[in-house]
Formats: structure tokens, sequence, C-alpha cells
């Protein structure tokens, strides 16, 4: 594990912290970051970290430099502050990880959308299809610790209906940039509850989940803290040894496999912070999903966020500047969301989420104050409107209305409902499907009322196919088939 190079006694020392480590993330034990949290001076921090950054090659961060040219209000000093925490404050490996995770998104969402806010209608704008999919899902509540839970069914991974392997790495990047929008999770981080149970051995993407599983350790800037899977089915004995054996050893160590009935695997979950009533009903628990629900809730709460921000600022930091030359107690004052976060002590329903709570945050207090404004040594001119166009041009809803029907965005195609009522059509769609398991996807959709009027036209491959709402007949038919799905399992 360890090279030959340390003596016996530091080789030993090393080890045991490890395990203690691993330990605390497996188990959800907090004493240490308590401990860490009480010690921490956010502006020191933040200036070793500038340091840090400024030594790191030109070439190595060009990505990072780009992004603050163009937009330097997404390199704030909250956004630095998350790789700080995920890195437990150590500066040089925080900084590292900052510079990978512009690398990574450049390269993921391209030149064209890396600096996009991260939200359904700016850079997860072209991703509805993924996203629809559900296979990637934010459980409502944290932990018992405060850590955020994503939950990944297998049987929902479908790339054959038309979605790339790098559009679910975006899916995977939102889901992460959501949960930390609680400044408590930027501190305790995120565990990943995998159902296995119900998936195809060819559902299993092992290019897919080694990209994933280097995003958690090296990009994202949250603390990816463990894994549980759940009930696995017969062919994960196959396929885990071999997928396992391609991950750091770290990172192995972090995975824990729950089998048996389902009294003892909630038995088992409650030793590592996830009760039962915090859990998917899928796997015993007594959370039902409704992932279509969250999606449209998701949508109306990032638009309400963007109409909330204030129009006359041109402040690209959420906290404003820190006096940097007077030291001591007096620099420590930080305000706006990193003065909650060195205030709250973790509790963990004690913090506002970063979408409804920062965008209010005076940000006139103390002037601009961006952590990154003399690093890339490049002129901001032209980049102080303070402003960002969200799907350019594509973010209104169809015909605007809101007379209780269906509307659907124009830009990501997402069906949005209005409350809890779900789509008769579909509704009728899905009875048609049950009571003829024969009829095929698109009778049933035609039979529940939609309309595909390109469909037939030689000129218009099926998967460009849309209905009268604009939304893909691939989509139509991946709810159709989540939505069969639930039901079936409803009546079991």
């Amino acid at each position: 594990m360890w090279s030959g190079k340390s003596s016996d006694a530091q080789q030993q020392q090393n080890s045991d912290s490890d395990a203690a480590a691993i330990a605390a993330d497996v188990f959800g034990h907090t004493a240490y970051l308590d401990g860490l949290a009480s010690k921490i001076n956010i502006n020191a921090a933040l200036t070793e970290m500038q340091t840090e950054l400024s030594n790191i090659p030109v070439t190595e961060k060009s990505a990072m430099v780009e992004a603050q040219r163009m937009k330097p209000q997404l390199l704030d000093d909250e956004h630095v502050l998350g790789f700080l925490w995920a890195e437990n404050f150590s500066a040089p490996a925080a900084a590292k990880r900052l510079v990978r995770y512009w690398k990574d998104r450049y390269k993921l969402f391209g030149p064209d959308k890396f600096c996009l806010p991260m939200t359904l209608k700016g850079a997860l704008k072209d991703d509805s299809l993924a996203l629809s999919r559900g296979y990637v899902q934010l459980l409502p509540e944290t932990d018992t610790s405060g850590r955020a839970v994503v939950y990944i069914d297998w049987s929902s991974h479908e790339p054959t209906v038309g979605y790339s392997e790098e559009s679910m790495h975006r899916v995977f990047w939102y889901m992460a940039h959501v949960a930390a929008e609680d400044l408590n999770v930027i501190q305790r981080g995120v565990v990943m509850l995998i159902y296995p149970q119900e998936a195809r051995l060819d559902q299993f993407d092992h290019s897919l989940w080694n990209s994933i599983a280097d995003y958690c350790k090296n990009s994202f800037p949250i603390r990816w803290r463990s894994t549980h899977i759940v009930h696995p089915n017969r062919f994960f004995s196959i396929i885990h040894p071999v997928f396992m054996s391609t991950l750091p050893k770290d990172v192995q160590d972090r995975v824990v496999v729950h089998s048996g009935t389902k009294m003892k695997v909630l038995a088992n979950l409650l030793r590592y912070c996830l009760p039962w009533d915090r859990i998917p009903s899928e796997i015993g628990g007594c959370v039902d999903l409704d992932f279509e629900k969250w999606l449209s809730d998701r949508m109306m709460k990032e638009d309400q966020a963007l109409f909330q921000k204030p129009s006359g600022s041109s402040s690209s930091s959420v906290l404003g500047s820190a006096p940097q030359q007077e030291g001591g107690a007096a620099s420590a004052s930080a305000s706006g969301a990193i003065g909650l976060l060195s205030q709250t002590r973790m509790q963990p329903s004690s913090v506002p989420d970063r979408t409804t709570s920062l965008d209010a945050t005076d940000n006139t207090q103390n002037g601009p104050g961006s952590f990154l404004r003399n690093i890339s040594q490049l002129s901001s001119a032209g980049q102080s409107d303070g402003t960002m166009s969200f799907a350019q041009g594509s973010n209104e809803t169809a015909g605007g209305k809101s007379d209780g029907k269906e509307s659907v965005a124009k830009g990501p195609k997402f069906l949005v409902k209005s409350g809890r009522k779900s789509d008769p059509r579909m509704d009728r769609a899905v009875q048609a499907k049950l009571d003829d398991p024969s009829l095929s996807l698109l009778d049933a959709l035609r039979q529940g009322g939609f309309e595909f009027p390109a469909l037939g036209d030689p000129g218009t491959p099926q998967y460009a196919v849309v209905d009268s709402d604009n939304v893909k007949i691939t989509q139509r038919k991946n709810q159709l088939l989540r939505r069969i799905r639930t039901a079936r399992k409803k009546a079991g």
C-alpha cells in the first residue's frame, strides 16, 4: 500500500489515519469535520489557495482562466470554498481539484456551454432525454449525518433510446451541483445509493462508471464519502470484482454491498446513517419518488431564482472583498454565504440552500470580491454587465400560458406540469398499454391523445420527431415506459 521510503512507524501511523478517515466516511462519523470547522480561518485559506493557483502554469489552468475571462462571477470565493472543503482545507490539493474541475467541465460541456449556469435551461438544455430517464436522482432528504444522497436505479439506464454517454455524465454533474446548493452538504459531502436488482447485464456501463468515479474523486466541488449497493442481482457477482479492480484502493474501501432480505438490508443501512424513512420505496424505504414532478419543481425554482437576482449589481462575488491587509481576527469575519459556512457548525437543517438564499445576498456591501480577480492576468473589459442569458432565447414556455394546462419549455423541452396533476394523455396511454401489453409504445401514445405531425415524413428520422407540444417522441416513449414500470410495481 505504501512506498518503502517511510519508516515502519510512519507507515503504521498513516495507515491508521487512512482507516479512520475511511470509517468516518462510510459510517457518517462527523467529529473530525466538526473539529475542522472550528479551526478554519476562511480568509487565510482563500489567500493560501490563491497562492497555490498562481503557481500552477497557465497552460494547465487554461480552462479556468477562460471561464474567469468569460464569466468572472462563476469563480467567486464561495465557489472556491467548495473545493477547499472537498480537500479538508488542503490548499495544494484544492487548487489542483479546482483546475481539474474546469478542465473537465470545458471538455464535457464544450466551449459554448461550459460557462452557462448549471441549470436545466442553461448547461443542461440539450440533455433532457438523459435527464428524463430518472437514472440519477437526488433524494429529498439528506442522511442522518447531513450528507446528500444520490440514488441510482441501474434499470433506468437505456442509452439505446438516443442519448450519449457524455449526456449522462452531464446529468451527474448537474445533480452534484444541485446537492451543493445546500451549504451544509458542502461540508458534509455526498453518498451514493445504487439499486441494481432489476437491471440487465447490458445496462451496466463500465466506461460511464469509471468516469463518474474519477469525477467524484478528483473534480467535483463536493466530497464523495461512500457508495452503498443495495439488493444486487445475480449478474452483479460477475461484474463487481472486475469493476472494483479498476478503482483506486481508497475508493474500493468506501463501497459497501448490502444483500439479503429487505429487513436485513434496512437494518444494515441504518448503521450507515440511512434509515428507512429517507430511502426509496423500491429498496424497502418509504420515500415515493416522482421524478417528473421533481424536474418540474426544479425548473420553476431555477426560473424564480433567475428573476429574483438583483438587476443593478455588477459584483461578481456573493460576499464582497476581504480586507487581507488587516489579518488577525478581523480578517476572519467573512460575510454572506462564507459567513454562514464558518458560523453554522454544520447543523443539518439550519443552512439555507444557495438557489434561494444567495441570489438575495447584498452584493454591494464591500464591493467586488471575485477570488480569482488577480490570477488570470487578463482584462475583464466587456464583462461588467453581470448578466447571463439562459437557454439563449429558448427559455420561454410554449405559448407563455399559465391556465393550468401543461406547458413545455422550448429550450430543454421538459414537461412542465401544473401542480401534482399528471398529463391525462399519458394516463390514458399507460392504461392502454397495461390493458393490451402487445400494443406498441407509439400506438399507446396515440390512443392516449398524443399527436406526432411529422411521423411518416421520409425526410425526418423517427428520433427527431416531436409531438404537438414540441417534445421528442423518444422522450414520450421513455416517460411511458417509466410510468408503466411504476404502475406495475405498485400493483405487484
